[in-house]
């Protein structure tokens, strides 16, 4: 514990600590939380109502205030008009004064970074304009034959050697839920094969934590800084060259450092609740008859069945990390100022106050804040869903007779502190599988986003998207990546 503690972000002293920690809380952790998390904020809404103090490990340590019902999430989110509740993790009092327990696996997550997601004001839409404009840069109706073309081999690649058996089994949340949303993000991010591979190794490395965690960090920092030093020298048909073109044309100043940890962000973005959203609709699909008889009817459209599952097993559970700037009040508890709190989106969809007033958690309910709200709200909302949906709709067309290979009761979950998705998903289908129909080469004639902004220099330069003899539909690498 720091026995000199830190200033606060304006450069003053904190404030006293007016209020203290209440006496009874929650833990936020343990098998009954991963097993039914729903059932456990109900439990929690009983007890405490709608915020309920929870520690999220075993020392008591790591609290926060869970925020139950979507009134408070959004007065929290859109802080109404007056900044009170900030994402900048320097306002995380404990954090700052060290009183957090050492070598913690989630405070990585809170440590401050010079990047969008921790600005405020001016700043985050400084930082947030680049990647904001280049994502409208994107032409989706083309982006959706990307997200196809990948979806069709990655599931080819579920086939042994031989040829399909009778019946094939292939873990979904492994082999297609987890490598394609990365595989279209680092594509439309103008990655070559060779970028990608060492990427997407230092992912998997980072993510299965360990002696290899801190390398795995210095490669994808590495990486993330040859891609945008790359595509300031020769910039191609992607959203790194567009955020280049931006910075210059709206002369924003952003520096490397600045570029890099917005490309990470999108990165990690784009793989984290993409991937929880395919696998959790999958599963819903597979154990929801009624839903699956609509579906294959053509009853219900996928997007309205990823709706519901929004609903009924949010992709992304608890979004950690709102600090308040002041002493304030929430959910009839006394707040001081660098106290955390948490919103559970998970417990959303049983929120009395919402079925009260008449909400139905239906499939074409949209007042889920799965896509957050105010400033930090997510601007990919598009291209997340396109990835989603379209990635399902091929699994569907491509395996029409997809069943669970376990009851969903077998299945084990990660601690959903933030994601929930099972450890893994495993399906059975039968022979035949239908053909793919999908037989286009992506070449640079056919884009999935506008042309390449102009280099600085006039000197013609080749362009890498462009080159000859070679495939950009990186057969390769979706093969490589389910031996993962």
């Amino acid at each position: 514990m720091s026995t000199h503690p830190a200033v606060n972000p304006l450069g003053g002293a904190w404030p006293r600590v007016s209020a203290p920690w209440p006496e009874r809380s929650a833990p936020l952790y343990g098998q009954d939380f991963a097993r039914d998390p729903f059932s456990y904020y109900a439990s929690l809404r009983r007890t405490f109502g709608p915020v309920a103090p929870v520690t999220l490990e075993e020392t008591g340590a790591l609290r926060g205030y869970l925020v139950l019902d979507h009134a408070d999430q959004l007065d929290i989110l859109q802080n109404r008009g007056r900044v009170l509740w900030t994402r900048d993790s320097r306002w995380y009092r404990d954090l700052a004064q060290g009183t957090l327990p050492a070598g913690h696996p989630m405070i990585p997550q809170f440590a401050y970074r010079r990047s969008r997601l921790y600005a405020e004001g001016a700043e985050h839409a400084r930082l947030a304009e680049p990647g904001n404009k280049a994502l409208a840069e994107l032409d989706l109706l083309r982006t959706r034959d990307l997200i196809e073309d990948l979806a069709h081999q990655l599931i080819t690649a579920f086939f042994p050697e031989g040829g399909p058996r009778e019946w094939n089994e292939v873990d979904i949340l492994a082999q297609y839920a987890l490598p394609l949303p990365l595989l279209v993000v680092m594509r439309l991010m103008g990655m070559d094969e060779s970028g990608a591979l060492a990427t997407g190794n230092a992912i998997h490395d980072l993510l299965s934590g360990g002696t290899g965690a801190e390398r795995a960090a210095a490669e994808l920092d590495a990486q993330m800084r040859a891609l945008v030093t790359g595509k300031e020298r020769a910039p191609g048909p992607d959203l790194v060259s567009w955020m280049h073109h931006y910075n210059r044309e709206l002369s924003l100043g952003m520096d490397t450092h600045e570029l890099s940890e917005d490309v990470w962000l999108q990165i990690v973005a784009g793989r984290g609740a993409s991937t929880t959203w395919i696998c959790n609709t999958v599963l819903e699909l597979l154990t929801n008859p009624d839903l699956h008889a609509d579906v294959i009817a053509g009853r219900c459209q996928m997007e309205e069945a990823m709706n519901r599952v929004m609903w009924v097993n949010a992709p992304i559970q608890n979004l950690i990390g709102r600090w308040a700037t002041q002493d304030t009040t929430l959910g009839g508890y006394p707040v001081n100022c660098g106290d955390m709190a948490i919103i559970c989106l998970g417990a959303t969809g049983a929120d009395p106050t919402m079925l009260s007033a008449g909400w139905d958690v239906s499939r074409v309910n949209r007042s889920h804040l799965a896509w957050g709200a105010g400033a930090h709200a997510c601007p990919a909302h598009d291209i997340g869903t396109l990835i989603v949906r379209t990635g399902l709709e091929v699994l569907w067309s491509r395996l029409p007779g997809l069943r669970m290979s376990v009851a969903k009761e077998q299945l084990n979950w990660d601690l959903p502190y933030i994601a929930r998705s099972p450890t893994a998903l495993p399906v059975i289908f039968p022979l035949p599988p239908t053909a793919s129909t999908n037989g286009q080469q992506w070449t640079a004639q056919h884009s999935f986003i506008s042309n390449p902004p102009q280099p600085i220099s006039t000197e013609a330069k080749e362009r890498p998207s462009a080159q000859q003899g070679r495939l950009p539909l990186w057969r390769s690498l979706v093969a490589w990546w389910p031996k993962r």
